[in-house]
């Protein structure tokens, strides 16, 4: 006869009894963050794969030399130009120091960009849709756009994770508006917004749609309140980025096309995805999540519209300043998880990632995937370079090479530099005048010249004539290599010859 002792096993325990239930409530919690862990690590894949594979372009090289800076000297140089990414320079700086390289800083915008595929994921549970959350992360993680800006060392990817948390904030001061503690997380959320762009304050109006349309008049009162906290306590920064207009005055007035194209290069297909969005609006009232539909939906047009629109009279809008607005068209097609079975939200994601694929692909060709080949020309004067050759950038903006990639230009001397970017508290450095130039290149027998086309709001300078003029005279040109948007040239001292157009053509490398 089988002895007994009395107690029940742990897991049939009662209330006197509770060893077993902690371990349950652990287990349960763990599994319900599943999806959360899962889609990040997706994402994390995704966004890092072959990162370091595209050249930098001109603003990524920015960042790299920025970054390398001491934080006195990234603080002198935003109070003057740049302070709309103070917060961002900043933040690389103390996070991975000063002698992060180009790869490091865009894995930071890839865990970014995995965080906000999570925070979608979280807002599908606030608005009581976890399957509408996963299915808004994965529409994020297969959107060729959101790897674009993933992969590059600029703020973009933590302007639109600052503006997914933010929102996610108003949903839940709206769900228990009576926790003043949610109140002031999301008035932080806002201010984090505004710091790292604040032309992503636009969410505000996003937020307000949302609140007329389902708050009480008390909580619209309150959340009014908590708006107006977050501009005030940004006024200082408002002002002063508006002081720096000349940053974003080589933006041209944007066409019709400019707008309607980056709602279709968000997926690489336009088409498709308004049509999916068709079918989520039929499809309210009879399945389609209409709280999801209704905020993703808003938070997909209204900004790039009001910016596009602002932009007719003052220039300002620019595909990179609204991607925060892609989560939103993340979260309008994660609606249609609730309208559709699964097998098809499966296939709707599979179709999306087919449409995107090549996209994912040409963001990350080496030379072009960002643009410019800032990383090719570099290398161009790093190979043929000898010790005592001397480079000349023309217009001087184009030491935003060097700026990129300095260890290619270790064997050169830049003869026309007075002063270094982080010693005068600029971009570019302060140059030396014409007359100290010309007596800097009559020691050299070889010169190095990095140039190309003019970029938007470049006109034509003097100094950068007279520059031309020197190496003409003493100089022949012995070399031409053309990049992806630059061009190196060589010059030798002696007698002066001129190279067939042909000749230049083809020498490109």
């Amino acid at each position: 006869m089988t002895q007994t002792t009395g107690r029940s096993p742990a897991f049939l325990r009662g209330p006197s009894e509770p060893v077993a239930l902690p371990r349950l409530r652990r287990a349960a919690a763990a599994v319900s963050r599943a999806p959360e862990a899962v889609l990040g690590v997706l994402a994390v894949v995704v966004f890092t794969w072959r990162i370091g594979r595209p050249s930098a372009w001109w603003d990524e090289a920015i960042t790299r030399d920025v970054v390398s800076r001491p934080a006195d000297d990234v603080l002198q140089l935003v109070d003057g130009i740049d302070l709309v990414h103070a917060t961002y320079y900043l933040l690389v700086h103390v996070v991975l120091g000063d002698e992060a390289g180009l790869t490091e800083i865009r894995l930071l915008s890839a865990l970014a960009a995995a965080a906000t595929a999570v925070v979608l994921v979280r807002i599908g549970r606030e608005l009581d849709a976890p399957r509408v959350g996963v299915v808004a992360g994965l529409a994020w993680v297969v959107a060729p756009l959101a790897t674009r800006y993933a992969q590059e060392a600029r703020p973009y990817a933590f302007v639109a994770l600052a503006v997914t948390v933010s929102t996610l904030a108003m949903l839940r001061v709206c769900r228990k508006p009576w926790l003043p503690g949610r109140w002031v997380a999301y008035t932080a959320s806002l201010v984090v917004v505004g710091l790292f762009n604040v032309l992503a304050l636009l969410v505000v109006s996003v937020h307000l749609c949302y609140v007329a349309a389902t708050a009480s008049r008390p909580v619209r009162r309150r959340w009014f309140l908590a708006a107006s906290a977050a501009v005030t306590l940004l006024l200082p920064l408002l002002v002063g980025s508006a002081t720096q207009r000349s940053q974003v005055s080589w933006l041209p007035r944007p066409e019709t096309e400019q707008l309607v194209g980056f709602f279709g290069a968000e997926y690489a297909a336009g088409p498709a995805v308004v049509l999916l969005l068709v079918l989520a609006l039929a499809g309210l009232g009879r399945g389609t999540h209409a709280a999801a539909f209704g905020l993703g939906l808003t938070w997909a047009v209204l900004p790039p519209v009001l910016l596009w629109t602002v932009s007719q009279a003052h220039p300002l809008y620019d595909w990179r300043y609204v991607l925060f607005a892609l989560p939103g068209t993340a979260l309008a097609l994660g609606s249609l998880a609730t309208l559709l079975r699964p097998v098809w939200v499966a296939a709707v994601l599979l179709v999306l990632a087919g449409f995107g694929w090549h996209m994912q692909q040409v963001y990350r060709y080496p030379a072009s995937g960002h643009a410019e080949d800032v990383r090719g020309t570099a290398e161009v004067v790093g190979a043929g370079a000898r010790p005592g050759d001397a480079v000349v950038f023309l217009p001087a903006s184009r030491r935003v090479v060097t700026l990129g990639y300095p260890e290619e230009f270790r064997n050169v001397d830049d003869i026309a530099l007075a002063s270094d970017g982080a010693t005068s508290g600029t971009l570019w450095g302060v140059e030396s005048s014409p007359r100290d130039v010309a007596g800097a290149l009559r020691t050299r027998t070889r010169v190095w010249v990095v140039t190309g086309p003019r970029r938007y709001g470049e006109g034509d300078d003097p100094t950068e004539r007279e520059k031309e003029r020197l190496l003409a005279g003493e100089f022949r040109l012995a070399q031409v290599t053309e990049t992806y948007r630059y061009e190196v040239r060589l010059y030798v001292r002696g007698p002066r010859t001129t190279i067939p157009a042909e000749d230049l053509a083809g020498s490109g490398g």
